[in-house]
């Protein structure tokens, strides 16, 4: 599977190859775009009771839900970026819960700086995050190719798993229901949770009619309030409380990437109001590139923009001064920027 090709499917439909006047238009229409309104507090988990996770949960997801499908309907541009940044949120999540020590920092850098090779065991985990976020289509399809992506494609009945997701009354419910049966499909292999956390997610999506999954479980896994207990267990998915688990997970997942969503709305905005104002070869594929990805190299945009790597360097100087986006590192080398 080409990794490129994967983050280039979720690009936003910019205008790369439009006049300089439709971009111009596209830039005041970004200014003149909708401010997304802070989560309320009333719909953020309030306590652990199951009915209230589950009320947490909904109206989160609803209001999450207006963000992806955007105001004219189709998701917003910023939709990459904010995939592949919670893709990153629950890498860093899933290294914790298997003691490895990298951390998001880390895992960036294993990702962007050597251009796609060999990685790490946390930078495998940040890849498969990265790689499954993008991936739409029909359920069973999207999780038999989950589970390629960490080698459990034979030990698993894709089918059935859809089945087990469609049977359920609610979102919220089949995806705790499909993930416990991904759990017993799996449960002597190593990544079987690592799994069974994608197909909640898959579930989740296809049961909100979202064209994409959104890495949110593993977000919260490590929360205190999911602990149980007097030794502070954390919840697993083949517990028997693991449905009000996953309520109160999701509840607190979908509060953070929609605080996440509103801080990229408003630099996606910054970014493509200053989109008219770059003159470089190649500067608006870059702008799509920032837009589509969580972070971006200067060497990977000569690459893909046909730049010089002076010339990269140059535009995201510019970029940074216009406050269009950031430099995510504090190094003076090999930097890395992004929204």
């Amino acid at each position: 599977m080409n990794f490129v090709d994967s983050i280039s499917t979720s690009a936003p439909a910019s205008a790369t190859k439009g006049p300089a006047r439709a971009r111009r238009a596209e830039a005041v229409s970004a200014t003149q775009a909708l401010e997304i309104q802070p989560l309320p507090r009333w719909a953020r988990p309030q306590s652990p009771n199951p009915g209230a996770a589950i009320f947490a949960a909904g109206a989160g997801l609803a209001l999450f839900d207006q963000i992806l499908r955007g105001a004219d309907g189709g998701e917003p541009v910023y939709a990459g970026c904010l995939r592949q940044r919670l893709a990153l949120k629950a890498a860093e999540s899933c290294a914790t819960l298997a003691r490895l020590r990298e951390d998001a920092g880390a895992l960036r850098d294993a990702e962007h700086l050597p251009g796609g090779g060999e990685t790490s065991p946390a930078g495998r985990l940040h890849r498969v995050f990265r790689l499954y976020a993008p991936q739409g289509g029909r359920l069973d399809a999207a999780i038999l190719r989950a589970a390629e992506l960490i080698g459990l494609k034979e030990a698993i009945d894709a089918s059935a798993l859809a089945e087990v997701a469609t049977m359920a009354p609610d979102p919220v419910t089949a995806a705790a229901r499909a993930s416990a049966a991904a759990m017993r499909l799996c449960a002597p292999a190593t990544d079987a949770e690592l799994f069974a956390f994608l197909v909640a997610d898959l579930v989740l999506a296809n049961r909100l009619g979202w064209a994409r999954p959104v890495p949110l479980l593993a977000l919260a896994l490590l929360h205190p309030s999911l602990r149980r207990g007097a030794g502070g267990k954390r919840p697993r998915p083949l517990d028997d409380d693991w449905s009000a688990a996953v309520a109160l997970a999701y509840g607190l997942a979908v509060a953070e990437a929609h605080a996440l969503a509103v801080d990229l709305a408003r630099r996606a905005q910054k970014l493509r109001a200053a989109a008219p104002m770059l003159r470089a070869k190649g500067a608006h594929r870059v702008v799509d590139m920032l837009l589509a990805d969580d972070a971006v190299t200067p060497a990977a945009a000569a690459s893909r923009a046909g730049l010089s790597d002076r010339a990269a360097r140059r535009l995201f100087d510019r970029l940074v001064a216009l406050g269009a986006v950031r430099e995510l590192t504090g190094r003076d080398t090999f930097r890395i920027y992004g929204l």
